[in-house]
């Protein structure tokens, strides 16, 4: 989880960055704008790594680090079990992520969402939200521009191909452990080897 001077840092250029997406200010409870940190938490969760979502800043001036949360709204956002919940009816598979509030050094407090890149297999959205959400849609951070956008070229598909097949990989071994099962590596063969027996032959 990042912390406020993190956040600052992050951000005092006065752009996003491909694993921090800013949004707001809002309330939870404002479904149009819960849609919108839902769709930046999906992209994140495909990133490798993981994300930061960080409600309560003005991305149209982010370097201005405001204007903050209302104290209703960021209690809103800090209401684990109800974030959860209704994340739960956009994600398939269910996100993994924390929150907390970080007050900056412009006075604004903000509530800071770190999303885990996901476990087994790439986030899918499961709900339409008219303008903002499209179900069965894969939402990534794009390269090109620090933004989140259902996967826009072959690039985005390759990141989140390679990183679902690491995991499938490592789930593999683990489970080939557990069952007993010794995984090992085979040496490469030396390409210098059958001439050394060549030359074995004439002495």
């Amino acid at each position: 989880m990042l912390a406020a001077d993190e956040i600052e840092a992050a951000l005092s250029p006065g752009y996003e960055l491909r694993g921090l997406e800013v949004k707001g200010p809002g309330i939870r409870s404002d479904l149009p704008f819960f849609a919108k940190v839902a769709r930046a938490m999906l992209s994140m969760a495909n990133l490798r790594d993981g994300g930061h979502v960080i409600v309560g800043i003005d991305d149209t001036n982010v370097a201005a680090l405001g204007p903050g949360l209302q104290r209703d709204h960021l209690a809103s956002w800090l209401e684990y079990d109800d974030v959860a919940r209704k994340l739960a009816e956009y994600a398939d598979p269910p996100l993994r992520f924390d929150i907390a509030d970080r007050t900056l050094s412009s006075g604004a407090i903000v509530a800071a969402i770190q999303v885990h890149e996901f476990a087994d297999v790439p986030v899918l959205c499961k709900k339409d939200f008219p303008g903002v959400l499209r179900a069965g849609a894969c939402y990534v951070r794009t390269r090109k521009v620090p933004e989140t956008a259902e996967v826009p070229s072959a690039t985005e598909m390759r990141d989140l191909l390679d990183l679902a097949t690491e995991k499938a990989l490592r789930a593999f071994v683990e489970r080939a452990e557990r069952a007993g099962v010794r995984l090992t590596t085979t040496p490469e063969p030396d390409a210098s080897a059958p001439f050394r027996e060549q030359r074995k032959d004439t002495w």
